[in-house]
């Protein structure tokens, strides 16, 4: 019986993703990807910010890199990842720019198969513009939270100190806690600490999430403990050493990262076994087709304008450091038009004797009342960090020093209620206040600028 011969057939491989499908992937990906972009790149140059978020950015960037052989995406996660990412650019109008930038950033990461690797994930998220938002939102609470720490630490040293909101009386003088000293740099270079080390470890997410919270909780004593140093130095306590608020800060900060170094590496990470990424499926590239399409059509399609609150007759006179002095109103430039035109409430800006007197009218708690110093340094401005100071009327005060080129400028500035005259030397203290007590509300915020 004649056997037939054998014949080798090769085996069919599995259709791999053209050239062109990988590329058009690439470019949908890219045009979703665009709102977000755009607006990180406005926020860099705002002057709120700084730009921190880019080494956090760069060095995932370079950790993905490392493990890009064991990085990979199933088919679920590309669709789950597209689906991420087309429900950040739906909700554009509805959620603040962070959240659908969160959003994109998770989404992307699902769909390249970063989010095995939870680190790069909390790097790529604290790339964000997020410490002004930070500031605003938390700053007050942790102010207080080190206000209150650091009387409690000095009165179990035997020493006379009583707080005053956010202020220390020790010794007969007041020593604020001002946003500088709120411990939110510190919280945001700890949480990066906490991602950077677990992103090289290859931590779980079981791990990850612990050293977040543990670099939470480290960076609230490590700041009461920083705060009640730099009281003891402001009042003379503690001449012999005095690092310095900038040296302060560092050695305090050992507090946090030492900790999270031995807590993050003592915990031997799994590696995980490589395998190639799935291609896209056609499901998976119409959904980004559909998300790229609505990021286009965000940009042609027309914002609803914020309803500016009826605006009253600016005042005629103004009182500062117990001189009363007529107002004489300056015409508003192009810039201040546009902002008032969604500001919600009434701005003005007048001449005062020889300074110059910016009043702001808001009816309500909002994140659009920026500090004057965010807005100095995003016209170019170098700024000194804000103090708490005390006019001849008895009146407090923010004041900080503004310089581009020739100009010179001292800035002071407060909040002040209509209702019951409370004042408010921060945007921070004043929002969670004007949250807690809206009808105290009309509030006037004034600066006041001069030579």
């Amino acid at each position: 019986m004649i056997q037939p011969a054998h014949i080798s057939v090769p085996m069919l491989q599995a259709p791999t993703c053209h050239g062109w499908r990988r590329s058009f992937t690439w470019i949908l990906l890219g045009l979703v990807l665009l709102p977000v972009v755009l607006w990180f790149i406005k926020r860099l140059d705002d002057g709120s910010d700084e730009p921190l978020g880019l080494l956090t950015l760069g060095l995932a960037l370079i950790l993905a890199w490392r493990d890009r052989h064991s990085r990979h995406a199933s088919p679920g996660a590309r669709t789950c990842g597209a689906l991420v990412l087309l429900g950040s650019v739906l909700t554009i109008g509805l959620l603040p720019p962070m959240f659908r930038a969160a959003l994109a950033i998770a989404g992307t990461g699902i769909w390249l198969g970063i989010h095995r690797r939870p680190g790069l994930l909390g790097l790529l998220g604290l790339a964000l513009p997020i410490v002004s938002s930070l500031q605003f939102y938390m700053g007050y609470p942790l102010r207080l939270a080190a206000a209150e720490g650091a009387v409690g630490l000095l009165k179990l040293g035997g020493v006379m100190v009583v707080r005053n909101g956010v202020n220390i009386e020790l010794g007969g003088q007041l020593i604020g806690v001002d946003p500088a000293c709120s411990g939110i740099l510190m919280l945001w270079h700890a949480l990066a600490a906490a991602m950077a080390l677990c992103a090289m470890h290859r931590s779980s997410w079981r791990i990850t999430l612990a050293a977040g919270f543990l670099a939470v909780l480290l960076v609230i004593p490590a700041n009461i403990l920083r705060a009640t140093w730099l009281a003891l130095v402001e009042s003379g306590r503690c001449e012999a050493f005095n690092p310095g608020h900038g040296n302060a800060g560092l050695l305090c900060f050992a507090v946090v990262l030492i900790p999270l170094w031995w807590f993050v590496s003592k915990w031997p990470h799994r590696e995980i076994p490589a395998s190639p990424s799935a291609a896209p499926r056609v499901i998976d590239q119409m959904i980004l087709l559909v998300a790229g399409v609505l990021a286009l059509v965000s940009f042609v399609r027309p914002e609803a304008a914020a309803m500016a609150a009826p605006s009253l007759p600016p005042p005629t006179n103004f009182t500062f450091n117990g001189l009363t002095l007529p107002l004489k109103p300056l015409p508003a430039s192009a810039a201040e038009l546009a902002f008032a035109s969604s500001f919600p409430g009434s701005l003005s800006s007048h001449r005062w004797g020889e300074n110059q007197v910016i009043l702001r009218r808001v009816t309500k708690a909002t994140r659009m009342l920026h500090p004057s110093r965010d807005c100095l340094r995003a016209s170019g401005f170098k700024t000194t960090e804000s103090i708490t100071v005390r006019s001849s009327d008895g009146c407090e005060w923010s004041r900080f020093s503004a310089k581009r080129g020739e100009i010179r400028w001292v800035v002071q500035e407060r909040i002040v209620s209509e209702q019951n005259g409370s004042a408010w030397m921060d945007v921070p203290t004043w929002y969670w206040s004007a949250l807690r007590h809206p009808l105290n509300g009309p509030w006037r915020a004034e600066t006041v600028i001069s030579q």
